[in-house]
């Protein structure tokens, strides 16, 4: 009975120290860039309105 609840301990503490999933890239090949329809905004950390690290505003031709 001990060995079950010893094991489900570990994989929980194990569980426990895996990074968090988030929306945004932490990855620079993977972020999108500014090209002739849009404009891509990169915030700061202090300055994010939630999980995404950048916005995008269309440009008016």
């Amino acid at each position: 009975m001990k060995k079950p609840v010893l094991i489900l301990l570990m994989a929980m503490l194990l569980t426990a120290c895996a990074k968090p999933k988030f929306a945004g890239c932490s990855e620079m090949s993977c972020r999108p860039v500014s090209d002739d329809r849009a404009v891509t905004i990169w915030w700061q950390p202090d300055m994010r309105n939630g999980p995404f690290d950048y916005s995008q505003a269309s440009v008016n031709q």
